[in-house]
């Protein structure tokens, strides 16, 4: 009520933000919008590999691999395929999808310690 009073029609504010525009890059994934991803667009698939990490740190095994994944093709359709580490990054990611779909196929049929899939396996780091 505030803002219509003050400013008019609430569209009219909104739409000068250019997140709020329909020609906006991420227009359909707000989920991941922050002012450090407003400020780099390409960042997006950074987003998604913080929240790959923190579903991975909380045992979520299942779940982070599907935000690797995504972050994944996000990263293919975006990177230079000609500088290295854009194709380092991808494989390090594809890794990560690996590595959670192992922890989530050993969760689900309750395998003992001795079977369960460690990140060196996989080519990352234990730590």
């Amino acid at each position: 009520m505030l803002i219509k009073e003050h400013f008019g029609d609430p569209g009219a504010l909104t739409r000068q933000f250019p997140y709020m525009k329909s020609t906006f890059l991420w227009k359909s994934d707000d989920f991941i919008i922050t002012a450090e991803a407003l400020a780099n667009p390409n960042n997006k698939y950074h987003g998604l590999e913080r929240l790959a990490v923190e579903h991975q740190q909380a045992g979520s095994w299942q779940l982070a691999g599907e935000y690797w994944l995504i972050a994944a093709g996000w990263r293919r359709h975006t990177m230079d395929a000609s500088n290295e580490r854009h194709v380092e990054a991808l494989q390090l990611v594809l890794r990560h999808v690996e590595y959670n779909r192992a922890m989530a196929e050993w969760k689900k049929k309750r395998l003992g310690r001795s079977a369960m899939p460690y990140p060196g396996q996989f080519g990352l780091s234990d730590d």
